[in-house]
Formats: structure tokens, sequence, C-alpha cells
């Protein structure tokens, strides 16, 4: 679409009517001016002007020839504009793959924030476990990805991580409610919701209780975090989640959050990835220096505690405890 030498020093002609008046506005030589044109009449394979003694005046051909040269000016001109908004961060889109355990406290919170800050831009946020993450980013079928652990790929550049530690996720009548933290051997003796090994979360738990050798019900796996949670909510089931996937309702009282001791699932993180082999457009880098400074806001977070029981929770314990004692 960018306009050719020969195409411009057609137009140059057409509108001058004269090779000399056309080559001293392009500050070139007539003869240069000449070559071009007979090229671009042999590639086209018509003549492009009638040669006269009083000046050049286009053919039929050429008219039509400088319609199109006059239309695809006219367009460049408007994507020469519309790159100016790009850069001047007026208009974008901007793709992020993110598991899903940010997309309830943390991304929605970046999100508002961002787009306040630049109303010409738009996100597309899409929930994927951290192994699709790297494949999306490496792939360029997204910009920029958020995983759940270190970069599993050497294709990718790791531009910023926060502590995410894992937390055991209860209901407020569990008695590992009451705890302020505990080790995955205190969790395994309840039934457990899992999610499937397409997550970081459920690699690194398998890992701490292959080497502890640890027997584990699990009674319910899954592809996605809030049904997890939903069910833990329901019954006296136990996951794993770190606390901003469930940071509104452990501030409802909804759920208790007990942080894990093991040291593997106590120094998670969650890491900012791009590909190493691209270039990020304008709108694509200042979402990932935003989301670089966020993060190093919330690795500054105190290391998360489990909720103290309410008072309702501390009275449904009581009332189960004595009707299991009659």
């Amino acid at each position: 679409m960018i306009e050719t030498t020969s195409l411009r020093y057609f137009r140059e002609v057409a509108l001058q009517g004269s090779l000399r008046h056309a080559a001293e506005r392009l500050f070139v030589a007539q003869s240069a001016l000449s070559r071009q044109i007979a090229v671009l009449e042999h590639e086209l394979g018509v003549a492009l002007f009638e040669r006269r003694a009083r000046g050049m005046t286009l053919t039929p051909a050429g008219r039509l020839l400088l319609q199109y040269a006059d239309d695809s000016r006219a367009r460049l001109e408007k994507l020469r504009g519309q790159i100016h908004e790009f850069e001047a961060l007026e208009r974008g889109q901007v793709d992020i793959a993110c598991v899903e355990g940010l997309l309830s406290g943390f991304m929605p919170g970046f999100a508002e924030d961002f787009l306040a800050g630049h109303p010409g831009l738009a996100l597309t946020v899409s929930a994927m476990g951290s192994q699709a993450v790297a494949e999306a980013v490496a792939e360029h079928r997204v910009d920029i990805g958020i995983l759940f652990g270190q970069s599993p790929r050497r294709d990718l550049l790791e531009l910023a991580t926060m502590s995410q530690p894992l937390c055991a996720i209860v209901a407020p009548h569990h008695p590992l409610a009451g705890k302020r933290a505990c080790r995955l051997a205190d969790a395994v003796a309840w039934r457990i919701v899992l999610p499937d090994r397409s997550f970081g979360i459920r690699q690194l738990i398998d890992r701490v209780r292959a080497t502890g050798r640890l027997a584990m019900n699990a009674a319910l796996e899954t592809n996605t975090l809030s049904f997890a949670w939903r069910m833990v909510e329901r019954t006296d089931y136990v996951t794993f989640l770190p606390m901003d996937s469930v940071r509104a309702e452990v501030a409802d009282g909804r759920l208790v959050a007990v942080p894990l001791e093991d040291a593997l699932l106590r120094g998670t993180r969650v890491t900012l990835v791009a590909s190493a082999s691209r270039t990020l457009s304008v709108a694509a880098e200042r979402v990932a220096d935003s989301l670089k400074q966020r993060m190093a806001e919330g690795a500054g977070r105190a290391a998360p505690r489990a909720s103290a029981p309410s008072r309702s929770a501390k009275r449904s314990r009581n009332q189960k405890a004595k009707v299991e004692n009659r």
C-alpha cells in the first residue's frame, strides 16, 4: 500500500503535464523520470501518456491509473493517521492470557484502573491454564500472559513476578478454619477438590504430595477454580488456591484461607511473560509496564493470614460437636 517511486513520479507528471516541470518539483533528472514512466508503461502493457509538442496528456488508461494513485494516497494518509493514533495510545487492543486464579481479585482491579486511564485502548483477557498461557504467548496468539510459577519455556521472557502463596480453602465451619496455618499433610485427611493437571497449582500440589508420600482423597477434579471453591463453600471439602482467588469470599466470611507452611507451596508466585521473538506494540508495552507496577505493589503485601472464624461459624461448629457427642 506504500506509494512506489514509479507511481509517485507518474502522478507528478500527470499533474504537471510536463516531464521538465515534474522533474523540477521532484528534484530529479528529467531522464530518470522518463525512464520510470517507460518502466511503468512496460509493466502495464499500455501507453499512459500521449506525447505532444506542448506537453503530455493522459490516455484513458493513464486516467484510470491516476485515479488509483489518488485513491492509494488517500488510503495511505488515513493509515498514517491511524498508526499515529496507536502510537499516541488513542487506539489499540491488547490480548492477555491469564491463569484463572487472578481473574477474581487482581485482574478486575487492574483492568478497571488501566482502562480508566486509557479510554482509547481495549483489553481481551482469556482464562487459561499455565501451560496454555505459555503456548499462547510463544505462538503470538496473545500479546502477554500471566502464568502460575516460573516460565516453562526458554522462548519466553519473564517481565515480572508476584508472590501468590497457596492456602487451604475451607468453609467457616471446617475444623481447619480455626488454624493459623497448616501443612498439606494436615489437609489430606479431608475430601479434596483439585484443579486439573493443566493448572500450575495442581502440579505443585502433586510434587509436595509425592515427596511426602501423602495419600489424598481427591473427591473432585475440575478445570475451573470457581467450581472448586463453591463446592468447598457448601461442604467440608478442602481445596488449594492463592488468596487472590477468593479474597472477596474470605472478606465476606463465606470462606476461610489457611496459609500452607510447606516451603514449595508457601513460596509460589505468578509470572508475567512475553515472547522473546516478538516486539510488543506501544499499547502492549504500556499494559505490560502497568502490570509490572501493579504486581510489584502486590508483591509487597504481607503474607495472607487465616481469617478468624465468625461467631456464626463457631456456633455452627459447637452445635455440630454437641450432636456428634450425643
